[in-house]
This record gives structure tokens, C-alpha cells and sequence, in this order.
């Protein structure tokens, strides 16, 4: 099997972890990292929803802070799934926001927590390139953390054990307050 053809199999995955941390930023913000640490999930400007991959069906959008989500809530109810959003995470104190697409699980528009230039001449902008990269590479290895902790919940067991269970309740009860 090539990798295209595996990358469009498996694709539910990003669905479906997308949908966790919209759930988890409603219902668990705060989640552990398998490396220890904490992080906090906030959902940001943008949602969209579609059908589960292989389905047909039409797409929900949801832009903006103060919109209501009761569409997107709705679309929810009836077996769409997140297809991308505009995520929050704070780590270690510092807030990044980064957008998600299930499909790849590409990052794209990452905001990192700004870095105050350091004096010194050259070796002050060396400094604030490895204090970004730093920054990125800590907004990645948390998404990863995230990652690995829904595959070990989703992947329990064949039915998606606990976890998938929590999800699909809420899922249900976000169409009866819309």
C-alpha cells in the first residue's frame, strides 16, 4: 500500500482527534502530556465540520469568537466530525495558537508567545532564532503529547474504550442545547 492510500485509510483519526480536543477544551481543558506536563486547551475562531470521511454530506463552518456554536453543536449531533479548527494551548504559562487540519494534521498559522529581542548585537538575534525555535518545538512536542494521549485512549480497545464513549455522549448531548 502507498502512502497516500494509507494516509486517506487512516484519515478518521485526525477526524476523530480533532473532535476530542474540541470536547476536551469544553469539558477537560486541562490534560496531562505523557511526559508530565500540563496543557490547556481552548478552541479558538474557527471550526469546521463534515461528514466522517468516505460519507457525503454538506460542511459546517463556525468563524469567530462571539458566534454561536449551536450549528456546529447541531452538525455534531447528526455524525459530522471536526475536519479543522484554530486551537489554544497554554504550556508552561505561555499561550500559542496554531490551526489544525484532520486530514494531514498539519499545523498552519502557528502563534507563539512573543520574544523580547535581547541587546548584544549578532549574538542577541541568535539568541531570540533559538528562543523561537525553542518556542515552536515546544508548541509541536505538546500537540504530539496530545496526540499520543487520545490514540492510547481511543485505541483501548476495539470499540475505542472509555474515552470514545465520554465522546460520543457529549457529542450527543451538544445537539439537545442546540
Amino acid at each position: 500500500m502507498d502512502l497516500l492510500a494509507l494516509l486517506n485509510e487512516k484519515v478518521f483519526l485526525g477526524q476523530e482527534f480533532l473532535t476530542w480536543l474540541w470536547y476536551c477544551s469544553e469539558e477537560e481543558p486541562s490534560q496531562e502530556l505523557p511526559d508530565g506536563r500540563q496543557v490547556e486547551i481552548m478552541l479558538g475562531d474557527r471550526l469546521v465540520l463534515g461528514p466522517i470521511m468516505g460519507q457525503e454530506g454538506a460542511r459546517v463552518t463556525v468563524r469567530g469568537r462571539e458566534v454561536s456554536l449551536a450549528e456546529a453543536r447541531q452538525g455534531l449531533r447528526r455524525g459530522k466530525l471536526v475536519e479543522g479548527l484554530r486551537l489554544g494551548l497554554i504550556i508552561d504559562g505561555e499561550e500559542f495558537w496554531l490551526g489544525l487540519n484532520a486530514a494531514e494534521l498539519a499545523i498552519s498559522g502557528l502563534k507563539t508567545p512573543a520574544s523580547v529581542p535581547a541587546e548584544g548585537g549578532p549574538e542577541g538575534l541568535d539568541g531570540l532564532v533559538l528562543e523561537r525555535v525553542a518556542l515552536i518545538d515546544g508548541a509541536v512536542r505538546a500537540l504530539e503529547g496530545l496526540l499520543v494521549t487520545f490514540l492510547r485512549g481511543r485505541l483501548a480497545d476495539e470499540t475505542g474504550g472509555e474515552l470514545w464513549a465520554r465522546l460520543m455522549d457529549w457529542a450527543q448531548g451538544q445537539g439537545a442545547e442546540a
